[in-house]
């Protein structure tokens, strides 16, 4: 089992007398606890666990001592001796908190100097990572990079420092063991959000032939209509042109609940939010009004 010590100082005139609301404490605690898993679980995996304790002090701000403790899973623990020998096999806790909070070089850091902006500049030299803004450098790791650009760290780094938006809050200090205290102000909170990155990765993409049920029609620019194949209604493009235009031209009537037999192609997406999947029809082979009368014989 491995150890360290993080020291949280939260600091404005909402902590006089070293007071502080628990509506803002608890968010706070939690998600720099989440913070700290979530970076554990991307640079370890499932090899080594953390846990974080609260230690009580006091001080003229509000200040608190949190207990860093990491251990190895069962399956991992046959590794121990190989992790001795490799340590960038583990990224024992002491590094860990280094990465994410460390006042030179951390990610909390990196995102705070980023303001939201991509680097002009990334290089690789001396086991460093350099990032450039203008003339400005931020001098970091790539482990604090990789944690930069993980969505689940990025989402509990914003959680952790949004007390800030809080009345009295006025900057939030993070000090570890090995470097001085790394403050987050109340100016810098905004440069903590985030926005998903639109990359997509096709995983499929191919062309079917479908009977589809139309559940709602629309004639805009992007003609998207409702549709469903028997099971949960979703939405389709119409990307046959011939076809468009006879419905243009009022060769062909629609109403709902009619039936079209069409060679659809489907693409399945892979997106920063997880799985997608678009529809378009690229040729329509036959269209069926929807039955007007009961079929008693």
């Amino acid at each position: 089992m491995s150890e360290t010590q993080l020291k949280l100082t939260f600091d404005g005139p909402a902590m006089d007398g070293g007071v502080i609301d628990v509506n803002d404490l608890a968010p706070a605690l939690l998600s720099v606890g989440e913070l700290i898993q979530s970076a554990n679980s991307h640079l370890n995996g499932k090899r080594a666990q953390v846990s974080v304790r609260v230690r009580a002090t006091s001080h003229a701000c509000f200040e608190i001592d949190l207990s860093l403790f990491q251990s190895l899973a069962e399956s991992a623990k046959s590794l121990l001796s190989f992790a001795c020998d490799h340590k960038d096999e583990i990224t024992v806790v002491k590094d860990l908190t280094e990465i994410v909070f460390g006042c030179t070089g951390g990610m909390l850091g990196l995102v705070a100097f980023l303001k939201g902006r991509k680097p002009d500049k990334v290089e690789h030299k001396d086991g460093n990572v350099y990032v450039h803004i203008g003339d400005n450098v931020f001098v970091t790791s790539k482990e604090a990079i990789e944690l930069a650009q993980n969505v689940e760290v990025r989402e509990q780094a914003r959680k952790a420092v949004s007390v800030l938006s809080k009345d009295g809050v006025d900057a939030l200090r993070f000090t570890t063991p090995l470097s001085p205290p790394l403050e987050i102000t109340k100016a810098q909170v905004g440069h903590f959000e985030y926005t998903l990155s639109e990359d997509e990765d096709v995983i499929n993409n191919d062309v079917r032939e479908m009977v589809l049920q139309v559940v709602s029609l629309s004639f805009k620019e992007d003609n998207k209509w409702r549709v469903t194949d028997g099971g949960d209604a979703f939405t389709v493009s119409i990307e046959d042109v011939d076809f468009l235009n006879k419905i243009a031209n009022s060769e062909i009537a629609f109403s709902k609940n009619d039936y079209l037999k069409c060679r659809v192609r489907v693409i399945q997406l892979r997106t920063p939010k997880g799985l997608k999947i678009e529809r378009r029809i690229v040729e329509m082979i036959e269209h069926t009004p929807a039955a007007q009368q009961l079929k008693l014989m």
